[in-house]
This record gives structure tokens, sequence and C-alpha cells, in this order.
């Protein structure tokens, strides 16, 4: 079918994307496009596999090179087709539906087939269909949870900024006790052993979930706020089971 707007006519297959233009003998993607052949009972057979009906007149309609074996040319060029030369790649029928030659007098046996599997395919769409709106809500709350992230470690980025972080070369640990609690503190100077209080824990158990477990090693291991690992957390919490 030729677009009236760029000349372009699309290959004859259904289920192939590619166009030539009417003036040029090759695609841009040096695609070739052969034309139906003259003897009726070649033709007839592409007419079959291209899954189109025996009376379709086919004057301007081509086949490009997607749907020929290797085995279809005369040479190496890949640019004459052999006389009995019959299209059988790439047709489509790939995606569950019999083939079904759509000749004068179909048989319904096969027909029923394709009909048959037509409806098991919309069928199976619309349960993923089904699936896939719950999986939409779930996305769209985590991306609500992640925003509310960003905005409180914005805040708390501002909050940081207020205070100097270092003075005569030293870390002034008055001013970040207002920010940071000592084991806090006590990571951010790089010490190797950090002794964290109920209130620390109770603090990283409750960011960890208000969030999710992707926030909270977004705030630890990017962000560098200094928390407790998930490990830590998840012992604090079974230890504090009543």
């Amino acid at each position: 079918m030729e677009d009236e707007t760029t000349g372009l006519i699309k290959c004859t297959v259904i289920s192939c994307p590619h166009y030539f233009h009417k003036d040029l003998p090759r695609a841009q993607d040096d695609h070739v496009f052969f034309p139906f052949p003259e003897d009726e009972d070649v033709c007839g057979t592409w007419k079959e596999k291209c899954g189109i009906a025996a009376d379709h007149e086919v004057e301007d309609s081509k086949i490009c090179s997607d749907h020929f074996k290797p085995t279809d040319y005369t040479d190496d060029t890949r640019l004459v087709l052999k006389p009995d030369a019959v299209p059988r790649e790439n047709l489509g029928w790939m995606v569950g539906m019999p083939e079904v030659k759509l000749t004068k007098a179909p048989k319904f046996e096969l027909i029923k087939e394709a009909v048959d599997t037509n409806e098991r395919l919309v069928q199976r769409f619309q349960e993923l269909i089904k699936e896939l709106n719950p999986l939409t809500k779930k996305v769209n709350l985590y991306k609500k949870k992640i925003e509310n992230s960003y905005k409180e470690i914005y805040r708390l980025k501002k909050l940081i900024a207020k205070y100097p972080v270092k003075k005569n070369g030293k870390i002034e640990t008055n001013l970040i006790f207002k920010v940071f609690s000592q084991a806090q503190i006590n990571m951010l100077l790089g010490k190797r052993k950090v002794v964290w209080s109920y209130d620390d824990m109770a603090m990283a158990f409750t960011l960890r979930h208000i969030g999710n477990r992707e926030c909270y090693l977004y705030l630890k291991d990017t962000l560098n706020v200094p928390l407790p690992s998930l490990s830590a957390v998840q012992r604090w919490v079974a230890s504090n089971k009543p």
C-alpha cells in the first residue's frame, strides 16, 4: 500500500516493517524488493505465503529480501531470484497463528483453528492487562515514596549545610551533635567500631519503613548518611520483639 505523502510502498508481507520508494530499486536500509513473478503458478504460491487472496492484484506489489533464503538467489550478490524462488522466511506465522493459505476454497478446519488460536491470544492478552493494572499502581506508589524520600534528603542537606563541618582542620562535634548522635559522629570520624543506641536503631527502623529497602540503602551508601546496616536493624527488631 502506497503512502501518497511520501511515495513509500510497504512490503506485501503483512508482518514486515520495511518500505521502499517506487522510484528507487532499494530501501534505505539496503533491502532489495522483488516484484511478483509473471508465472501464474509461482505467483499464486507467493500470494499464499504472503497471506493474500488468490485473486488479489499484485501488479505494483513487491516483497523484500528478508523473506528469501540464500539458496533462492542466482548468485552471491542476492540481486536476482531463481525462477522458482518462493518467500518462506519471516512471514509472521511464528506468533502462534497457524498458516492458512487463502485460496478460493480454504479448508474449514484450518480457518477454525486460526480463529480459535486468535481467541486464545486475545484472552491471554486480556489476562496480562489485568495483571498489569495492580503492578502499575504499585510502581506509582513506589514513585511517590521515592519522591518523599528525595524531599527528606533535601531537607536534611539544607539542615546540615547550616553547620560548619570543619574548623582548623578538626570536626566541631559540639555543633554536629545538634544533627547527629554520638554513634553517627563516630561513624563520620571513621571509627571502626560504632555502638548504636536504642534511639539510633529506632530512627533507622522508622526510616526503613517510611520508604523501602532501596531508599534506605540510597541514603546510607550513596548519600553517605551515617546509618546502621540493614542486618543490624533486623537483629535489633528481632531482639526487641515482645
